[in-house]
C-alpha cells in the first residue's frame, strides 16, 4: 500500500506525451500494509477511498467465494473438498447468479443526445468528478479518446491482469507503424509489376485480334482449311480474355501476385528482426508496469485459487502448518487424458483440412469447361471460405473442451491454472489456422506427380502457373480478414440491434421494464440493470488467444503478405475501442484479478518469433518466385544464410538490451530503502477498536477489517482455517510482534485469545 508522503517524482515528459498523456495518477512508495502503523499510509483516513475500485471488488469477491458455510462442528474436520461456500451454493442453485457490480454512473441510461448535452454542460461547467464517477472518466480518457491509453486508470477499475493485456496490444500497434509503411511501400512496388505484366499481356491481346482480322481476310479470298483451324484457335485464346474475366478473374489474379517480388525477401528479414525488437521493448515496459504497480513480487505470494483442492495432508515445508496437496501421479495421469484428448482434436483439424483439399481437386473436375470465373470461385474462393468458417468452428468446440479439462486437472494457482489452459488452446489453435497454410506452402506443388493420394494426374492439386506464393498470399489474406468477423458481430452488431430494439420497443419488454418501478427503489433498479448485462467470460484468454494468431500471421507468414502489419493494425485498433466499452458499459464487471506480466503468452510468442524465422527462410527459397531461380544445393544456402543472420542478430539484441530499465532497477533499490526507513521510524499504534459483545462474537474476538467495516470471527475459529486458507494470503509475523498478510495485507488486530497466543508464538519459532 502507498506510503504517506513518499510520492515518486515521475519524469519530465516530452512534446508528444504532453500531447497524448490521459494518467494523471501519482506513484507512491509502497509497502506491506501493517495495522499497528496505519499512519505511515497514503490515505488510511478516509476507508471510502483507500482500497482502489479493483482492490474493493477483488477483497470482497475473495470474501464471498471462501466463505464455509458448514456447522462449526463441520469445519473442525478442516476437510478443504468439503468446504461449501458461494460456488457450492450456486451448484446447488441456493443462488441464481453472482456477479460484481460495477460503480455506478449518472451517464449509462441516457440517449445520445442527453450524453452529449450532459457531457458539455459538466465541462463548461467543471462539475466532474472522477472519483465519483470512474466509469465516465474511462469513457471520456480511454473509449472516446485518440490519445495513449489510461493504463492506471485501467488497472484502478479493472485489475492488473486486463491492464496488462491492453498495455500488451496497445504496445503492439504502436511498434506495428513502421512495418506497415515499409510493408505498403513493398506491397505498392509488387502491384505496380503485376500491373505492368498484365498491360503487356493485353498488348499481346492486341496482337492475336490483329492476326484475327488478318486470317478472316484470308479466309474470304482463299478459304484455306488451316487458316480457318487457326482462326478457331486464336478466337478461344481471346474469349477467354473476355470483359467479365478483365473485371473479376484479372483484378484477382494481379491481386494475388503483388505479393511476391525481389523485394519479399528483405521485408521477411525486417520483419523477423522487428518481432524480436518488439519483444524486448515489451519486456522492458513489463518489468516498468510491474514495478509501478507493485506486482513484481506477486508470484512468490499468490494464494489458492477456491476451486483447488487436496485430497492428502502434509507439513507446509516453510510453516511446519497443515498443508492440503493434490497428488502429482493423479495430476500426471490428467495430463495425459487431456494431452490424448488434444492430440485427437488436432487430427480432426488434418481431417478438416484434407477434406477442404479433395474439396478444391473435385470442384476444379467438375467445373473444368465452365468458365474460368466460376471456376475460380467454387474452387479457390469458396474453398478458403469453408477452410475459415471450419476454422471459427472447431476452434469454439475446443475451447469449451478444453476449459473443462483444465478445471478437472485441479491446478492449486490461479497463474499454473492459466498456463494450462493456455498451452492446450494455443496448441490446438496453431494447428486448426496455420496447418492449410503450411500445406499450401510446402506440399501442394508435390502433388503434380500423380495426383493426390496417387489417385491419378487428373487429381493433381497444383497451383495456377505454378506459382503457390500467390495461392499463399491469398489464404494468409482470406484468413486474416474473415477470422475477425463473427466476433465483430458479435461484439458490435448485436448489442447494437439490441439496444434499438430496447429504445423503439420493438420487441416486446426487457425483464427491466417489466419491474414495477415503484416497488423496487433506485439501487435494486441498478442491480437489475448489471443482471440483465451479458457475461464477459474469461475476457484475457479469448483476446490474448485472438491477438497471438494474429502476431503469428505477421511473424510465420511475412513474406507471404506484405500488407499483414495494416491488417492486423487495422483489427487490433477496433478491437481496443470496443473491448473498452464493452468493459465500462456493455458487459458486467470481470473479477479484478491481480498478474505481475501477461504469463505463459510471453513464451508463446518468444516461439512464434522462432517458428516465424524458419518458415520464412524456407518459404523464401522454395515457395517463392524469387528463389526458382536457385537450384536445390542454392535454396538451402538461402535458408541457412538467412536464419543465421537473424538468429544472430536476434541473440545479439537480446543480450544488450536489458530486461529491466536502469532506472527502474535503481528505483527498486531506492524503494527497499525508503520502505525499510520509513517503517522502523514509524510508531507502533494501538487497534482500531474493540469490538463489542455481539450475537456473532465478543470483545476477545479478532476482528479483520478490510474497507472500514469490521468482520468478527468466532471464538471457535484457528488460525489455520481462518489465517493459512489456501485461497488467502500467507500469514507473516514482523519482528516487532504485528501481525499482516504477504502482499497488499488484509491487517488483522493483534487481541489473539491465550490458547491463540501460543499458536502464534509456536509459528514464531
Amino acid at each position: 500500500m502507498p506510503l504517506r508522503g513518499a510520492a515518486i517524482i515521475p519524469k519530465k515528459p516530452g512534446f508528444f506525451s504532453r500531447l497524448l498523456k490521459t494518467d494523471d495518477e501519482i506513484d507512491f512508495v509502497s509497502a506491506p500494509f501493517v495495522i499497528n502503523k496505519r499512519n505511515v499510509f497514503e490515505g488510511i483516513d478516509d476507508p471510502d477511498t483507500f482500497f482502489r475500485p479493483s482492490q474493493r471488488s477483488l477483497l470482497t469477491h475473495n470474501i464471498i467465494i471462501n466463505m464455509d458455510i458448514r456447522d462449526d462442528a463441520d469445519q473442525k474436520e478442516k476437510d478443504y473438498v468439503k468446504r461449501r461456500g458461494l460456488p457450492y451454493m450456486l451448484l446447488k442453485k441456493v443462488y441464481s447468479d453472482a456477479f460484481i457490480l460495477h460503480e455506478e454512473s449518472q451517464y449509462e441510461d441516457l440517449s445520445d443526445d442527453e450524453l452529449d448535452e450532459k457531457r458539455l454542460e459538466s465541462k463548461r461547467k467543471d462539475t466532474f468528478d472522477p472519483k465519483i464517477d470512474p466509469r465516465e472518466e474511462l469513457q471520456r480518457t480511454w473509449c472516446k479518446s485518440c490519445k495513449y491509453q489510461p493504463l492506471w486508470k485501467i488497472r484502478n477499475y479493472f485489475g492488473e491482469q486486463i491492464a496488462f493485456y491492453f498495455a500488451w496490444a496497445g504496445s503492439m500497434a504502436t511498434v506495428l507503424w513502421i512495418p506497415m509503411i515499409l510493408g505498403l511501400g513493398i506491397w505498392a512496388y509488387g502491384l505496380y509489376l503485376s500491373i505492368s505484366t498484365y498491360v503487356e499481356e493485353r498488348a499481346d491481346q492486341d496482337a492475336l485480334r490483329d492476326l484475327e482480322a488478318e486470317l478472316q481476310w484470308n479466309i474470304t479470298l482463299y478459304n484455306n482449311t488451316e487458316d480457318r483451324e487457326e482462326l478457331a484457335n486464336v478466337t478461344a485464346q481471346l474469349e477467354e480474355w473476355s470483359i467479365v474475366d478483365l473485371l473479376t478473374e484479372d483484378w484477382l489474379i494481379m491481386f494475388k501476385n503483388s505479393f511476391d517480388n525481389e523485394a519479399t525477401p528483405y521485408f521477411a528479414l525486417v520483419i523477423c528482426l522487428w518481432g524480436t525488437v518488439f519483444l524486448e521493448y515489451w519486456k522492458r515496459k513489463s518489468a516498468t508496469l510491474a514495478y509501478e504497480w507493485d506486482v513484481n513480487t506477486y508470484q512468490l505470494s499468490e494464494p489458492d485459487r477456491p476451486q483447488f483442492f487436496g485430497t492428502r495432508e502434509r507439513k507446509d515445508p516453510v510453516s511446519d502448518l497443515p498443508d492440503w496437496y493434490y497428488p502429482f501421479h493423479r495430476q500426471f495421469l490428467k495430463y495425459f487424458a487431456s494431452l490424448s484428448i488434444l492430440f485427437f482434436m488436432v487430427c480432426l483439424v488434418v481431417a478438416s483440412v484434407i477434406g477442404i483439399i479433395a474439396y478444391r481437386v473435385v470442384m476444379r473436375l467438375i467445373f473444368a469447361d465452365q468458365s474460368s470465373i466460376i471456376r475460380l470461385f467454387f474452387s479457390s474462393v469458396l474453398a478458403s471460405l469453408i477452410n475459415s468458417c471450419i476454422i471459427m468452428i472447431l476452434g469454439k468446440i475446443y475451447e469449451k473442451i478444453a476449459v473443462i479439462l483444465t478445471d478437472w486437472e485441479n491446478h492449486r494457482t490461479q497463474s499454473k491454472y492459466e498456463d494450462a489452459l493456455i498451452i492446450k488452446l494455443f496448441a490446438f489453435s496453431f494447428v486448426n489456422t496455420y496447418s492449410s497454410l503450411f500445406y499450401i506452402a510446402f506440399f501442394r506443388e508435390q502433388t503434380t506427380q500423380g495426383g493426390l493420394f496417387d489417385m491419378g494426374p487428373e487429381y493433381e492439386d497444383s497451383c495456377d502457373n505454378n506459382n503457390c506464393m500467390a495461392m499463399l498470399s491469398l489464404q494468409v489474406f482470406v484468413l486474416m480478414v474473415v477470422k475477425p468477423c463473427p466476433r465483430f458481430f458479435k461484439d458490435i452488431i448485436v448489442p447494437y440491434i439490441k439496444k434499438l430494439i430496447r429504445r423503439y420497443k420493438c420487441w416486446g419488454k426487457n425483464k427491466v421494464g417489466d419491474i414495477d418501478a415503484e416497488s423496487v427503489n433506485a439501487q435494486g433498479q441498478f442491480i437489475q440493470k448489471e443482471y440483465m448485462k451479458p457475461q464477459l467470460g474469461n475476457f484475457t484468454l479469448g483476446e490474448y488467444n485472438e491477438k497471438v494468431i494474429l502476431y503469428g500471421f505477421l511473424m510465420v507468414f511475412s513474406s507471404a503478405l506484405p500488407i499483414a502489419p495494416l491488417i492486423a493494425l487495422l483489427i487490433i485498433m477496433v478491437d481496443l475501442g470496443i473491448d473498452a466499452r464493452r468493459l465500462v458499459w456493455f458487459n458486467r464487471r470481470p473479477v479484478a484479478l491481480i498478474a505481475c506480466n501477461i504469463g505463459m503468452w510471453y513464451s508463446i510468442l518468444e516461439f512464434l518469433n522462432y517458428v516465424g524465422v524458419i518458415t520464412n527462410a524456407f518459404i523464401i527459397a522454395f515457395t517463392s518466385q524469387w528463389g526458382k531461380e536457385f537450384s536445390t544445393s542454392g535454396k538451402l544456402w538461402i535458408v541457412i544464410g538467412f536464419e543465421h543472420i537473424v538468429f544472430a542478430v536476434k541473440f545479439l539484441l537480446a543480450y544488450i538490451i536489458p530486461d529491466t530499465p536502469a532506472d527502474v532497477s535503481l528505483a527498486m533499490r531506492r524503494e527497499r530503502y525508503q520502505v525499510a526507513r520509513i517503517m522502523g521510524e514509524a510508531k507502533m499504534l494501538g487497534p482500531i477498536g474493540e469490538c463489542k459483545d455481539s450475537e456473532s462474537g465478543s470483545e476477545n474476538s479478532p476482528t479483520r477489517y478490510f474497507t472500514g467495516q469490521p468482520v468478527t470471527l468466532t471464538a471457535q475459529d484457528s488460525i489455520e482455517e481462518t489465517h493459512n486458507s489456501p485461497s488467502l494470503p500467507k500469514l507473516v509475523y514482523g519482528k516487532d510482534g504485528s501481525t499482516f498478510f504477504e502482499g497488499e495485507a488484509i491487517p488483522l488486530k493483534d487481541d489473539l485469545s491465550p490458547s491463540k497466543k501460543e499458536e502464534k508464538e509456536e509459528a514464531k519459532e
